[in-house]
């Protein structure tokens, strides 16, 4: 393994723990409480982060071989509004095992990839086809984990949470 993939596996590892130590210490009102501008619990919110994960494997996957990643941002949307529906009464305990397995899955992934996949660059649809490189998408790994985040704890006034 190189130092470099373990400086971008990092991030998100800390990423994905700060979310599972969060989903951890909710109580019951706070997993249920609704995210303004969302219109969906902090539980609704964080789960995505897990199923993120599993979303990024696929992207980093058919990147690092080249190949272009072709959904579009307004589908990425519509797939978060059918997710939200779908899991509207997702429980902590299944949410913070998701986000270890998923998680975990991506962190081994993002170690395994060599200098030339990291490099590759490919036309990434959420972005209007800019080109991206596999090393920036791994970068946007700790991020999307950051961005609910930070919106699941925006909705808390208090707590430990």
């Amino acid at each position: 393994m190189n130092a470099e993939v373990e400086d971008l596996a990092g991030p998100f590892e800390v990423a994905n723990q700060e979310a599972i130590a969060f989903a951890e210490a909710c109580t019951d009102g706070q997993w249920t409480a609704m995210v303004e501008g969302e219109g969906w619990p902090v539980g609704v919110v964080v789960h995505p982060i897990a199923a993120g994960h599993l979303l990024m494997l696929d992207w980093l996957g058919r990147a690092s071989r080249g190949e272009a990643i072709t959904k579009t941002a307004s589908e990425i949307d519509a797939d978060n509004a059918r997710h939200a529906r779908a899991f509207a009464g997702v429980g902590r305990a299944d949410t913070v095992g998701e986000l270890r397995r998923h998680g975990a899955l991506l962190a081994h992934f993002i170690r395994g990839l060599t200098a030339d996949e990291l490099d590759t660059s490919v036309p990434f649809g959420p972005a209007d086809g800019r080109a991206f490189t596999t090393r920036q998408l791994v970068s946007a790994a700790a991020g999307h984990c950051r961005t609910h985040l930070a919106d699941a704890r925006g909705a808390l006034e208090e707590g430990p949470c």
